[in-house]
């Protein structure tokens, strides 16, 4: 088996503000895993807010280029427990040669993923949201006008304007909302606001406080009707048990878990814990979007609108249109990268 690392700057249509900072671009990394004329393909970004760099990522990763040449891949779950002596605590880098790994795994069967999962596909898929960038009232008015018919959207907030954004975005779409505050409100302000929430049809509110406010979360907890859903607070499978006592559900990342089977991990123990699921691919590629994809039989809440916040497009395979997801039909994730492209 070879392994090919890429490095990748995905430019954003907009610029995205959050809490920790603005960004006009991502940088990410691909890993291509080539194994009897197939590929594979894996994806993990840059965080620099959590200590993830390009840098350390391509440093793990060249190293496990030994491991991999006398490699014959037949169990993705076998194949991680081999690098992970090499990849050791970059959980994002084993999140890409993982995700890598599975999709080469399904397309060397022929298969989605989530169809050797057994997922079952009467179960409806749930509609994506598209994300509306923390900006100014101005321009998160212009940008809904470029998307102006989603089903529901995810609205960054966390700025000294949050609620006339809401009500400004409330007379123009019918459309549910669920909040993104990434930590940003303080239990005071949360309860503050939270007459007029209900008011707003706000579906859910994703970390709403810090993560280290675990006493305003309880009190929050205790009056909020509106689901409250764990991010920053859940960055680890321990960290899930502990969000069932001030949160309604967890948000999954495959970036946080290590790739697509210890994800799988992750909901089923969020599950039996009675939380609710979301999952979503941040602002990545169709790499990570159709990787994420693999579990929409299964969770409650995702957001799969990455590759339409980016200025590129690197290969085909989900499709997300006005919040309906269309499954590609292609094994492994789905994903077809030119040899242009993927090198």
């Amino acid at each position: 088996m070879r392994l090919r690392i890429f490095r990748r700057d995905l430019p954003l249509k907009h610029v995205m503000t959050v809490f920790r900072g603005t960004i006009s671009r991502i940088r990410a990394i691909n890993v291509e895993l080539e194994q009897d004329g197939l590929r594979g393909f894996g994806e993990a970004y840059e965080d620099p807010h959590w200590g993830v760099s390009i840098e350390d990522m391509s440093l793990v990763l060249e190293k496990c280029k030994p491991l991999v040449a006398d490699y014959a891949l037949a169990d993705p779950v076998a194949f991680a427990r081999m690098v992970s002596d090499v990849v050791k605590d970059n959980v994002s880098a084993m999140a890409a040669i993982e995700m890598a790994a599975c999709d080469l795994w399904g397309k060397l069967h022929n298969l989605p993923l989530w169809r050797i999962w057994r997922h079952d596909p009467r179960r409806p898929l749930p509609l994506s949201s598209y994300t509306l960038g923390l900006d100014s009232l101005y321009r998160i008015l212009e940008k809904f006008s470029e998307q102006p018919d989603w089903p529901v959207y995810r609205v960054k907030l966390g700025s000294h304007d949050d609620m006339e954004i809401l009500r400004e975005l409330r007379k123009r779409t019918d459309a549910p909302f669920r909040l993104d505050v990434n930590g940003c409100w303080s239990c005071q302000k949360a309860l503050e606001y939270l007459d007029e929430l209900t008011t707003l049809n706000v579906e859910l509110i994703e970390q709403p406080l810090h993560p280290d406010d675990v006493e305003g979360m309880k009190q929050l907890k205790k009056v909020c009707p509106i689901p409250l859903i764990a991010d920053e607070s859940c960055r680890s499978f321990e960290d899930i048990e502990r969000c069932a006592e001030f949160f309604d559900g967890v948000n999954l990342k495959p970036i946080k878990f290590g790739g697509l089977n210890p994800t799988r991990r992750a909901i089923a123990i969020a599950q039996k814990l009675n939380l609710k699921t979301m999952i979503g691919n941040t602002i990545e590629s169709t790499i990570g979007a159709s990787a994420t994809a693999q579990f929409a039989h299964k969770v409650d809440y995702i957001y799969l609108d990455g590759p339409l916040l980016i200025d590129s497009v690197v290969g085909t395979g989900v499709i997300v249109d006005r919040g309906v997801i269309t499954l590609p039909h292609e094994g492994g994730v789905g994903v077809t990268i030119p040899r242009k492209i993927g090198g």
